[in-house]
């Protein structure tokens, strides 16, 4: 039987007989997935001067890597490479959702991105360092944070980001 599961990160719904290992749309780590009975709508959040700050700067960096991921996506030697930079696309711009609700801002839109044209090793190495860059800012948001959501989506997004970082790291 199919049931309901939403994401307590990015309040996506996915449908299946469980709730899947990691959130299909954000990437978030299953823990984070709920019966929709029992999911919490977050919404904007009420944040300080330095949090609102992070999260614009946030937005920025997950649109710019999305746009980034498109490039490379299009560019792509191979079809693995192509789906991976295809879902990492899009989960980036998931990321970019969340925050903007979080912020109570506009969604941006999807500059276009710069990348190595279709040289998949040069466009992990940048996805690697992308990633590292996004895990590295996103640890100290959610330790300076003195709002617990702020904390959880920014630690959250830590995780999803260091997945990501593995991907660069298998395929490069």
């Amino acid at each position: 039987m199919m049931n309901p599961f939403r994401c307590q990160i990015c309040g996506e719904t996915y449908l299946g007989g469980s709730a899947p290992e990691r959130c299909p749309f954000c990437g978030a780590h299953g823990r984070w997935m709920v019966g929709a009975a029992e999911w919490v709508r977050n919404g904007k959040v009420e944040m300080c001067e330095q949090s609102m700050k992070d999260c614009l700067a946030a937005i920025q960096l997950e649109v710019g890597n999305a746009a980034f991921y498109k490039c490379a996506q299009k560019n792509a030697q191979t079809q693995v490479t192509q789906a991976i930079f295809k879902r990492l696309q899009k989960q980036e711009m998931e990321h970019a959702e969340l925050l903007a609700e979080m912020a109570g801002v506009p969604e941006e839109d999807l500059p276009e991105g710069d990348c190595a044209g279709n040289n998949d090793a040069e466009n992990l190495a940048d996805a690697h360092a992308r990633e590292q860059r996004a895990i590295q800012f996103y640890l100290q948001v959610a330790d300076r944070a003195p709002e617990r959501r702020v904390q959880e989506v920014f630690r959250a997004l830590a995780e999803v980001e260091a997945e990501h970082l593995k991907i660069s790291n298998v395929y490069r």
